[in-house]
């Protein structure tokens, strides 16, 4: 990658452009223009930034974009391969970790969200015995002003055979 950025600071030197008409031209920091001229790869965030960066950069010096695109793409390469299994395996662990720790404490809607799954035996259980249980007091509420109305008919029943009675007693 230094080789990269040293044919950047000699084109830009040669053709006599100035690091703030490269800023302004390309619309970068200072520091962006530096950490490329230098080499410097970890001051970048996003690799497809520095790729981008690298293309704008190329045209605008008149270099070989291809070329310079193909050396970076075999620095990285280079770079990314020395890196142990064990750290990317860590690492996606540590990015899975996190994602589903956003996932938990992400604000849903209660019509987007997913359930979590519950035994549903005990549940099913709980509600049969509510259901019985209301079904039964329904009918005994239902019973009881039955027997309520047949108490009033059976006294007036009673009452009005007695009031025929008596008024046949007393003719």
């Amino acid at each position: 990658m230094k080789e990269i950025g040293e044919s950047f600071r000699n084109a830009r030197e040669t053709i006599g452009i100035s690091k703030e008409e490269v800023i302004k031209d390309l619309n970068i920091t200072e520091s962006q223009l530096d950490n490329l001229e230098d080499g410097n790869v970890n001051a970048f965030k996003d690799v497809f930034f520095l790729k981008d960066i690298i293309k704008k950069y190329s045209r605008y010096l008149n270099l070989n974009e291809e070329e310079n695109i193909d050396k970076f793409n075999d620095f990285m390469f280079n770079y990314t391969s020395r890196i142990p299994i064990e750290d990317i395996l860590e690492q996606t662990r540590e990015i899975q970790l996190q994602e589903s720790e956003k996932e938990e404490n992400k604000i849903v809607s209660p019509y987007t969200m997913k359930r979590k799954k519950k035994n549903n035996f005990k549940s099913i259980i709980v509600y049969s015995i509510g259901v019985i249980v209301l079904v039964l007091l329904i009918l005994l509420f239902i019973k009881f002003l039955i027997d309520k109305q047949n108490k009033k008919i059976g006294s007036n029943f009673v009452n009005e055979r007695r009031n025929v009675l008596w008024m046949y007693l007393t003719k």
